[in-house]
Order: structure tokens, then C-alpha cells, then sequence
């Protein structure tokens, strides 16, 4: 057997991120690129793992485009299959998955279960909670059900996952041990940095990365946005990373206590980006300060005309000064502090030291209007 199919994963089409509807076109741009590649490529079928869009509620207008793609697929005869992710599903909202819509344009959803197409088994397990997860042990008896229903146990088997494993998520799953053999490749969605296919026994395991930067961190900074084309024959997948190009420019800058040297640095940035991409960058500043202040960065930028060759900056300092005096502040009892009970009440390191971060920011500005119109530029400081 001989087959080409498209593994694609967290397209989140419809995410206007940080307010702009420049950010919802960037997600539609490079999921149209992918249709692009896999009409140009002749593959046989498209793999989605799940987070195809990025709300249970997508809009009207991104409902019609994502139609519209679909439309394209439909007439290049190239079906796509999916499973719903965290976003489809939506983690509060007990309704059908909105990729429901779209089965009648072409998509095919697969949710626990299996579809039978020209000789392949194609299985999918939907995005499941972290209770269902503890409630079930795992999701091992999902996947031995859906190998036990399978149509045909001797055709080649594919699955698609949107779930959390380690080590790219702490304290969650082990594929090796939530996994039966039976899978000859496994598509898996969620986490957002590609990596390279590995074999897991028999079994080809692939995770695919998002399209696009959703929340950005450093982790991801160094590593493209793309598609992965697969080939299988005599028995073995041959693998290709295709990285997209029509994706916005992100640039990270450590911010330290010299204007200059920033202003030198953004400079330097932007000539780079504007060498790879007409679009404007969206650019990231962070760094632990002692003398500088959110109202200087936002001067300069005034000053400069940054604003003119960017499209968003998205501004996260925290001052030792401020964060050091923060703790010291919160406690009434010098016995208990109350950033013990802080770390208590959160039980997440992680989470304790966001939260510290955002009321030490917070506590930058001089008046509410400042703080509103802060978290309005920047939504995601309040992201957990």
C-alpha cells in the first residue's frame, strides 16, 4: 500500500488575538496555505488533531471561511479528518462540537471511534477532561475499545489524539502506557511545538504543532510553524516539515534597564522581520527591571514611530523592586505570610508566581484608566 496524507493539527481559526482582527486573518492565512500544499502535493487525505477552531462558538464569518477551504478540498477530492480539541469542544459548554457543522461541507469527524476509507482505518479520540480522565484511569480503555471495534484489523491504522503527555506536560499521561499496540501512526494535537516523528514499538508517533503562535513563550520561539507531509509505503513512514510562510513575524526582545539599548535592539528586529515578511511583527518585550517603567517603553515607542512598523507590542515587565516589596506587603502576620497562603490556595507554583507577576505589574501604573487600558492591549497577561 501507498498513500500521502497532510498531518495538520491547532489551526485555531476564528482567535483574534490581542484584540485584532489582523491576528484572526494571520490564522486563516497560513491554514490556506496548507490547503494550498496539500492540492499542490496531490495528497490523498488531510489528518486535523483536534483545536480546529479556537472556540466552541466560532463566529458566522469564520464558519463561511472555514467553509470555503473546505469547498476547496472537496473539489480537489481530498477529504480531511478531525477530532475536536480543548477549544472545539469548549471545557463549560456541554454541546455537539461545532466541527459537527462542517460534516456537511466535507469534513469528516471522527470522535471516539473509526472510519474505514480506501483500505485504511482512520480512529480519533476526542479531547477528554482532566475528570473524565481521572474517572476513566487514563485513556487506555478508549483506545483498546476503539481497536476492538475496529472494521478491519489488518489495514493500515491511524489515530488522532488532542491530549496531554509528558514530559511536554507535567504530572499528566504516558503515551507508552496509554497506548495498546495495534496503532501503526498516532497524529497528536495540543501541544504546540512540532517535533520530530519517533517509534514507539511499532508504532510512528507524531506531534504536530499549532499553525500559529496562540500564546506565545520562549520555548517556541525557536521553532517554525508548519505542516508535516507523510508518506507511507512498503510499511514505513517517510516524513517531510513543511514550514508555512504566509505566518506573522514574532519578535522577542529581553528588555533591561537601557532605553538605548532597546531602541537599538527594536531597530535591529524589525529590519530583520521586514527582510522575511511584509507583515507587520508582532513584538514581545519582557525583562526583570529596576529603572525603567512602562510609561518610559511607551514613549519611546511614541517617539520613534515604533508603532508605524508594528502591529502589536505586548509589554510584560516585572520590577524586582516592586515584585520584592509586593510579598513583603501582603503579609499581616510575619509568622504566616500570606504568599504561603497565596501558594496553598493556587497549589501550582507556576500559577503562584503569575499571579504575583500580574498584581506587581498591575501595580505599576498610576491610575485605573492606565490599568485598563493595559489589560485591553494586553488580554492574555490575565492567561492561565
Amino acid at each position: 500500500m501507498s498513500v500521502k496524507f497532510l498531518q495538520i493539527s491547532d489551526t485555531h481559526l476564528g482567535y483574534n488575538q490581542y484584540g485584532l482582527k489582523e491576528r484572526g486573518e494571520d490564522f486563516f492565512d497560513v491554514f490556506k496555505e496548507a490547503i494550498d500544499i496539500a492540492i499542490d502535493e496531490k495528497v490523498d487525505f488531510i489528518l486535523h488533531s483536534g483545536d480546529f477552531f479556537h472556540t466552541s462558538r466560532p463566529s458566522n464569518e469564520v464558519l463561511l471561511n472555514a467553509i470555503d477551504q473546505l469547498k476547496r478540498l472537496k473539489e480537489a477530492n481530498i477529504p480531511i479528518f478531525a477530532i475536536s480539541g480543548n477549544h472545539d469542544r469548549g471545557n463549560q459548554v456541554r454541546d455537539i462540537s461545532p466541527l459537527k457543522i462542517l460534516e456537511n461541507f466535507g469534513l469528516n469527524l471522527v470522535e471516539n471511534g473509526s472510519l474505514y476509507y480506501e483500505g485504511i482505518v482512520i480512529s480519533g479520540l476526542k479531547y477528554l477532561s482532566k475528570v473524565a480522565i481521572r474517572e476513566h484511569k487514563g485513556i487506555k480503555d478508549f483506545l483498546e475499545k476503539i481497536l476492538e471495534k475496529s472494521p478491519d484489523k489488518n489495514a493500515l491504522h491511524l489515530l488522532m489524539l488532542h491530549a496531554e503527555f509528558e514530559p511536554f506536560f507535567p504530572n499528566s499521561l504516558n503515551l507508552n502506557k496509554e497506548v495498546p499496540e495495534g496503532f501503526d501512526y498516532i497524529g497528536i494535537g495540543h501541544y504546540h511545538i512540532p517535533q520530530k516523528p519517533f517509534l514507539m514499538g511499532n508504532t510512528t508517533v507524531l506531534y504536530a504543532g499549532s499553525t500559529e503562535f496562540t500564546a506565545y513563550n520562549e520555548k517556541e520561539e525557536n521553532y517554525p510553524k508548519g505542516i508535516h507531509l507523510i508518506n507511507y509505503q512498503d510499511k514505513e513512514f517517510d516524513y517531510k516539515f513543511l514550514e508555512l510562510k504566509r505566518k506573522r513575524p514574532f519578535i522577542r526582545i529581553n528588555v533591561e534597564d537601557n532605553l538605548e539599548k532597546l531602541e537599538k535592539d527594536l531597530k535591529e528586529k524589525l529590519e530583520e522581520s521586514y527582510e522575511i515578511s511584509d507583515k507587520k511583527p508582532v513584538v514581545i518585550l519582557k525583562g526583570n527591571v529596576k529603572n525603567i517603567s512602562y510609561k518610559d517603553i511607551y514613549t519611546l515607542i511614541e517617539a520613534k514611530n515604533f508603532n508605524e512598523k508594528v502591529l502589536h507590542f505586548n509589554i510584560s515587565l516585572t520590577n524586582i523592586f516592586e515584585t520584592e516589596s509586593l510579598v513583603e506587603s501582603l503579609s499581616d502576620n510575619k509568622e504566616e505570610p500570606i504568599e504561603y497562603k497565596l501558594k496553598e490556595f493556587l497549589d501550582d507554583e507556576n500559577l503562584y508566581n503569575h499571579v504575583i507577576d500580574v498584581i506587581a505589574t498591575l501595580k505599576t501604573f498610576d491610575t485605573t484608566d492606565e490599568v485598563k487600558k493595559y489589560l485591553k492591549e494586553n488580554p492574555n497577561l490575565l492567561d492561565i
